[in-house]
Parts: structure tokens; sequence; C-alpha cells
């Protein structure tokens, strides 16, 4: 084995630069650190060939190496070594890929490829439009006659259920008719609101109302109202023991009703081209786990429903109650799985435009509305998933109102608007601009206010023009609503089914007019006539007592306590007096002759104290 020998640093660095090629011009190597070198030795292999030097580091040696000489130790090679690639660091999920642009206005758009409008039937109402339909016609068709036996059947079993746990009440099996006259009696409340339910039976008083006490008594509508059921009693007994399984049904006691409700709202109408989906709430506050609270919606806490209307007229077309988040498996989001939901495509067709607002909004949702071949249109949220980010040429809150921007990325459409504040709005069947504008009050810097015309995207002059149709319904509703307090939060949805099938019924009297070129009744004078029918008495009817109140005006004539006896015209009758009934009121006692001819009230009839017309006032 050859002996290493010891030479110092410097030397070893003096023939490694003169071995290098790149440095075989240069005479010397000097380094500051000289002193520093010869100190320090290092061990090194010296062979016979100094243009061959090789150098080993022994281990022990490693931690105490310069940091000057640290770029001299080579760490061990592979024999094919990895190219390195230089990676920029960047958050952006697409980083090689430049931001595209926003796009104004003046900037020219292609629009998409619309879908063809195929409707499965042609639109409008699906009856005979020939026919003339009475209120209770029109009504019937939601509530027909298999429903109300159907009712009947499950609220008289409820009864027999509730008295065999020992409740006290008198019951007689409810019949169809009955029913019938129950439901004309919840929507004449619906149109006269009065304090309370005994209210309206309520007698001998200015505020009686006669027509329910000739309709039902007050103990049998009550009675009907507390066992009204619309599922069987031993089903619902099934169902309940299946609570905390997946096999358990919130809505169970609901279905067999909403069923052939949203049947019948399906079968005699086919929408217009264009749909609106928005969320409705019937008020409650019932503890089931469903009720909701949206504290952006004037009735906050409730139930909540999807509800997918036309647009043109607000006809409830198909509803879906929310049961909560815990209900329902999701992979696409509730909102997504809504909209999906209340689209029967061979029900309806293909090529609606569907309007619905931010939370609905999705790219993902609108291009599977794309596939199904129907379009879409509605406002989006900031941050929503695959919306655009870049902040190339965007809005600011210092642009000017009425400025537009747009992306288009293939069919679909993002634009932004800023009025009063920035809107953003995607959709699926428009152009960005197409020379809209809107009419806006400003003020001038001397503080008056003057009007100006700004320009406004397709997008949101068509989504304003046919978003409303929810609301629409809603507010017919809210008109002559049926809703009442009730003990079970199930009878709060039967009171909604019957508001849901009054106000359809009344949309397709208005388009039977309209196909027949007759004036419509107005919606109050449908409910009235609805009311009416139900309870098979005639609108213009006249109660007992309000015919003998009006006898009875037309004998009110003053005549003498005591009058003259025809018989015995020459005899004068006594003095009678007796004391006014109006006097003592005021605390006055008069006496008078006079009296009421039908009242037989005694009455003052002088100049000075005219009791008779005051009392009869």
């Amino acid at each position: 084995m050859e002996k290493r020998k010891i030479i110092p640093i410097a030397e070893a660095m003096k023939k490694i630069m003169e071995s290098d090629e790149e440095l075989s011009g240069a005479e010397s190597f000097h380094t500051d650190e000289e002193g520093y070198f010869d100190d320090w030795q290092c061990p090194f292999t010296d062979s016979d060939d100094d243009d061959d030097i090789t150098y080993t580091p022994q281990k022990s040696q490693r931690r105490g190496t310069p940091p000057h000489l640290r770029k001299l130790e080579s760490p061990r090679k592979s024999e094919n070594p990895r190219p390195k690639v230089k990676r920029p660091r960047s958050r952006s999920p697409h980083p090689s890929t430049p931001e595209q642009p926003w796009k104004t206005h003046t900037d020219p758009d292609v629009g998409p490829k619309l879908p063809r409008f195929v409707p499965a039937r042609p639109p409008g109402v699906q009856l005979d439009k020939s026919k003339v339909y009475s209120p209770l016609d029109l009504f019937q068709l939601f509530f027909n006659n298999n429903v109300v036996r159907q009712l009947c059947s499950n609220t008289n079993k409820q009864a027999r259920k509730r008295l065999a746990q020992g409740l006290q009440f008198k019951w007689v099996d409810v019949t169809p008719p009955e029913f019938l006259k129950y439901i004309s009696l919840v929507i004449f409340m619906g149109l006269l609101k009065l304090g309370s339910v005994k209210a309206y039976w309520r007698q001998k008083n200015i505020f009686s109302v006669p027509f329910p006490r000739t309709v039902m008594p007050r103990d049998r509508w009550l009675f009907i109202s507390s066992n009204i059921h619309m599922s069987d009693p031993a089903e619902d007994s099934v169902n309940d023991r299946k609570k905390g399984t997946p096999d358990y049904d919130p809505l169970f006691r609901l279905k067999p009703l909403m069923d052939e409700i949203k049947a019948a709202c399906k079968s005699f109408y086919q929408p217009k081209k264009n749909l609106s989906i928005d969320e409705r709430m019937v008020a409650t506050k019932a503890k089931t786990g469903m009720t909701q609270y949206m504290k952006d919606k004037p009735t906050k806490w409730g139930f909540k429903l999807f509800i997918l209307a036309d647009s043109a007229n607000g006809y409830t077309s198909n509803f879906n109650v929310y049961t909560g988040n815990a209900k329902s498996q999701t992979t696409s989001g509730h909102s997504y799985d809504a909209v999906v939901a209340l689209l029967d495509k061979p029900i309806l067709g293909c090529g609606y435009h569907i309007y619905c607002d931010n939370f609905y909004t999705s790219p993902k949702l609108f291009q599977h509305l794309s596939s199904l071949n129907f379009g879409a249109c509605g406002t989006y949220r900031e941050g929503r998933k695959d919306t655009p980010k870049s902040t190339v040429n965007a809005i600011s809150k210092k642009s000017q109102r009425g400025s537009i921007r747009w992306i288009r990325d293939g069919n679909l459409l993002f634009v932004k608007w800023m009025d009063a504040r920035e809107v953003s709005i995607c959709s699926t069947i428009h152009q960005a601009y197409t020379s809209g504008e809107v009419t806006r009050r400003q003020k001038k810097r001397d503080g008056t206010w003057e009007f100006i015309s700004i320009p406004v995207p397709t997008p949101i002059l068509e989504y304003n023009k046919n978003m409303g149709g929810v609301d629409l319904s809603d507010q017919l509703i809210q008109y002559t609503t049926a809703h009442h307090k009730v003990m079970r939060w199930y009878k709060t949805m039967f009171l909604h089914f019957v508001d849901i099938a009054a106000c359809n019924s009344y949309i397709l009297h208005k388009e039977l007019c309209a196909e027949q070129e007759t004036n419509p009744l107005t919606h109050r004078a449908f409910m009235e006539e609805l009311s009416a029918q139900l309870a098979r008495v005639p609108l213009e009817t006249q109660f007992p007592e309000i015919t003998m109140v009006a006898n009875k005006k037309t004998e009110h004539i003053p005549v003498p306590i005591a009058p003259l006896d025809p018989d015995k015209p020459e005899h004068r009758p006594a003095d009678v007096r007796k004391y006014c009934e109006h006097c003592k009121v005021g605390k006055g006692y008069n006496k008078t002759p006079w009296q009421c001819g039908a009242c037989k009230v005694p009455l003052c009839n002088f100049l000075e104290r005219p009791c008779f017309a005051q009392w009869h006032s």
C-alpha cells in the first residue's frame, strides 16, 4: 500500500489551477488567507501525475471544512443524474396561462347557438278552450273527487285514533260535500281577516259575521281542523319507527296530497318559454328539523320551498319542500340539485330559458343545463368556483356608472355592470350588449338632480324582465292566503297547498279568458265566487238577520204610546207618558208620549229633544 503524503493546501490549490485549461495563462495564484491555509492541512493523495489530483476528505474532518472550501467537496453523483427543472413559484391554478382580459361593451360579441324551443305540449292551458269553467271547476282540477275522498278517509281514521287514545270530543265522519264546505270557510277566512277563528261565529256584536254559522257550526269546523290528515295514520306510525335511519321520510305526512297537487300543476298548464326558479317561505316556527331561517326574506322563519314558475303569469309549475342538509346527500351542492329536481324534461320538453338568482348560479350547473338543451341566466356570487378571476381591465369601485365588462368562455358569458353597485351575471343564451339603455337619476355639482341614460348589458335587461315569476305567485297568494295558526306543522302545509291550488286556478281562469277574448274576474271576485260555490250558496245571498233589519227600517216611525181607538173617535185616551230611553243614556229622565212603531221604544220627538232621529241613526 502506497504511503500517503500530507501536503499543504496552498500547494494543492496551485497545482489544480495550473492544470486547468481555462487558467493556463495564469502565472500565480494568490489569496489573502494563505496564512490560514498554511496552518490548516487536509490529506490528499499525491500521485506521480500532477494533472490528475484526487482528494478524499475523511468523515471526521468534513465538519470542520471552512466555508471557502465547501464548494471543492464534490458529493457523490449518480451515473445518470436527473436534469434539474426550474419551476416558477406561483399559487395560480394555471400559472403558465395569461389572464384573459375583460372586454368592454364596444367590443363585438358573438352570441351562442340557442337550443330550439320544442315544448312537450303547446304552451298554455291544457283544457277545452271552447267551454266555460267556473271557479269551482278550476279548483277541482287540483282537489278532485279522489283527492277529497282520500282526505275524508284519512281524517276519519285520525279522529277514530284520537278517540281510542282517550280524547273526548263528538265526532261524525266527514263527507266530501262537508269537506268542501270546510275549505270554503278556510278561503273565506283568507278574504275576511278577523282576530281569531272563533270570532267568525260571534253573535250579537257589531262585528258579527253571519255567513260562517249558516255553512257549518263552529265546533264542527274546529273538530275537522283538529283531525284533518293527509296520510294514513297507520302508515305514519310505521314511518315514525324508522326515525333516525335512512329509510325515514320526513315528508311522509304530506306526500299523498303534495304529489296530487304537483301532478295537477304539471298536467293542466304547459309553461311558456321563460321560467324562473326561486325559494318561498311558508311561515312557521314549528320545531321539526326542517324549519329554516332566512334573514333576507320578509318571512324569516318557516318551511322553504323551491318553486318553478312561469315568468309571464306566476303559475306554479313545480315545487319541492326542502328538508335540510342532514336529510339529503349531495355531491354537487343543494342549489344544483334543487334546480335539476324541478326540471322534468319529459313533461316540459327542451329549449326553455331558466332564470335564477345567485344562490343557484354556477358554471357547472349552466353547463349541465346546456347539455339538457336548456338555456340559463342568473346573477352569481364573487368567488364562485370556475368564475373568472382576471383583474386585467376589470371593474373597480371607481368605475363610472354604466361601465360594462364581459368575458366569454365557450357558451358561458360572464358580465359585470356598474350601477349603484357592481352586478355580476352569467348567461348561456345572450350576447353581452345589444344597445340597451336604462335611465338613472344623478346628482349634479350644484345639488340638483338630472336624468341620464347609461348602457345596460342584455342579460341584465332580460333577467329583470323574467325573474319575477315566483314573486308574482307569492304576491297573489299573500292577498288571500288561508294561512293561520295551527297546532301541527303538516296542517300549515295543507293550508299552503290550498293557496297554491286557488292561485293556479285563478291564473288558469285568466288564461282561458284571454283565449276566449272575455273579461276575467278580478282576483278577489274570483276567490269570493269560489268560496260561495264550495259552500253551495249563491254569492248574492241575503241572510235572515239582514232581512229582518231591512224590514224594520221601513216601520221605524213615531207613534203615540196610547193611540186613538178608531171605533170611538170621540174618546180621548189618557195622557200616557214613559221615560225616553235615549235621554236615559245621557243621564236625563224626560217623559214622552211617543214611541217607535217597530222597536216599541219610548223616544222624545220634539224640536228641542229629537231623540227619535238620534236613536235610529
